[in-house]
């Protein structure tokens, strides 16, 4: 059927038929990207009237990680579900105070490649603390493409965020805010100061330059292969703000209002949230920062991680209280509003 003189001929032809092929899927893939990007740029992320005209977005992410939290069956011991059940008042607070004044935007690790029309990374890929440190990079280059702040998934809000975001960015420039100092770095600072400027809540508005500025130098300590070290990761971007802050270039907001310590400039950390005591809180504080990766390592507090919202909120721990105040302040009739809120998970 075949001549073997013309097997060379049929081999070249088998060859350009297979790199058509995959030139083909390929080209399928990244219009199909693309698409997904122009779709969400267009009516969701460039003030559509369907998704809340000109407000701000508010960036929540959520780790959906394997673990063995709370098992599905005896046979299946591990998932990727959130399995943290305070996790859903904390965004439910969020929501509640902040649905009318922006944009709130729920996204995971997938959510980057539909946001960031260049973003190729596969994070589910990627070891910790690697997978961790290049979520910094997303974050920052979110906040730089379409602006607004993000906060964590663990952030109880208190108050609406809008009054919050548009005063940190005074003067045009992003802000950060003031996190516990977990990294010690003795040739750099001592002794080492309980609080420290991090990313965890920070936002500026669209096309910041200075946040243009962090989104490179986290590539470039991405490019020397920095993020396999997360001490020394995170310390360096650590100073790297305070630089940043020293020189007027970032607005630095004091942990007080975001709860991470108290108006007596005390930490207040798990032991803290966990006992029934008074906090001593900020009057101006907009909410409190709860510490999700001390709740999660620390065996002592696992608990809260399998409490259901019911039992939390029926507990006598100060935490608790603060909870039900909140829940109960956006459900007050004569603080309603006639605003439809704008809420999207990505």
């Amino acid at each position: 059927m075949f001549e073997t003189k013309n097997l060379p001929k049929y081999a070249i032809l088998l060859g350009v038929i297979l790199v058509i092929t995959s030139f083909s899927k390929n080209i399928k893939s990244a219009f199909d990207t693309n698409d997904d990007y122009e779709m969400i740029k267009k009516y969701l992320l460039n003030e559509s009237p369907l998704y809340g005209y000109n407000r701000p977005k508010l960036w929540i992410h959520s780790k959906y990680e394997i673990n063995s939290r709370q098992w599905k069956s005896f046979q299946s011991r591990n998932s990727t579900n959130l399995n943290q059940n305070y996790l859903h008042l904390t965004i439910k607070t969020i929501i509640n105070h902040c649905g009318d004044s922006f944009n709130v935007c729920l996204i995971d690790d997938d959510s980057f490649s539909k946001l960031l029309p260049n973003w190729d990374i596969d994070l589910s890929n990627l070891p910790e603390p690697m997978k961790s440190n290049y979520r910094y990079l997303g974050m920052a280059q979110l906040i730089y493409i379409y602006g607004g702040l993000t906060v964590p998934n663990s952030f109880l809000c208190m108050k609406d965020l809008k009054y919050f975001y548009e005063t940190s960015c005074k003067d045009k420039k992003p802000f950060v805010c003031e996190e516990h100092n977990k990294h010690v770095n003795l040739m750099i600072e001592s002794p080492p100061s309980l609080f420290t400027p991090g990313l965890t809540i920070f936002g500026a508005e669209k096309g910041d330059e200075c946040i243009l500025e962090l989104v490179e130098y986290l590539k470039q300590l991405n490019k020397h292969g920095h993020f396999s070290d997360e001490v020394k990761l995170k310390g360096t971007i650590n100073y790297k703000l305070k630089e940043w802050i020293n020189n007027d270039k970032i607005n630095l907001i004091g942990g007080e209002v975001v709860g991470v310590k108290t108006q007596n400039k005390k930490q207040i950390g798990i032991e803290e949230l966990c006992e029934e005591a008074h906090l001593d809180l900020y009057p101006r504080a907009v909410g409190i920062a709860l510490p999700a990766d001390d709740i999660l390592k620390r065996t002592k507090y696992n608990w809260l991680t399998n409490i259901s919202p019911m039992e939390l909120l029926g507990s006598n721990i100060i935490i608790a209280k603060y909870f039900k105040a909140s829940i109960q302040d956006t459900n007050n009739e004569y603080y309603k509003s006639n605003l439809e809120r704008s809420i999207v998970s990505i």
